[in-house]
């Protein structure tokens, strides 16, 4: 917890980012189960961007020496915020785009052209999948039917 915005030393609000990142990843592949378990044709696609220069962290609060490394160092590596949307262009645009499959820089790498990331096992794992559906069907008063 906390609210510490520290990238190399945990800070709460860093890992609560990080949470919501596999949150999404994992509601993403239990989807696609409950999807190819019916035979749908509807694809559950996500996509990430890799490091790109928007303004998306313009707004947050590090340490000193945190924001000159993130700034002058690290930024070097970004690609620009248009080659940073091909994840989500090819996820929606690509008639090959295949469900259940992360679309991004190679490896959850900062920049590349978008290519399909294999599955981590604890994106994909049963139980967790199971969890997330549930606590987001109680937590939001809806059932999910698919």
């Amino acid at each position: 917890g906390g609210d510490g915005a520290s990238m190399f030393f945990g800070g709460g609000k860093i890992l609560r980012y990080a949470q919501t990142k596999l949150a999404n990843s994992v509601m993403v592949h239990a989807m696609h189960e409950k999807l190819s378990a019916k035979g749908s044709k509807v694809r559950a696609i996500s996509a990430h961007p890799g490091a790109s220069a928007t303004n998306f962290g313009d707004e947050i609060e590090l340490p000193w020496f945190e924001m000159f490394f993130f700034r002058y160092v690290l930024s070097r590596f970004f690609q620009s915020a248009e080659d940073g949307t091909m994840g989500l262009l090819r996820g929606m645009m690509d008639p090959e785009a295949e469900s259940g499959v992360l679309y991004g820089p190679a490896n959850s790498g900062l920049n590349g052209p978008a290519v399909p990331n294999p599955p981590k096992n604890y994106e994909t794992d049963p139980e967790a999948m199971k969890m997330l559906w549930e606590t987001s069907e109680e937590t939001t008063g809806i059932k999910f039917t698919i």
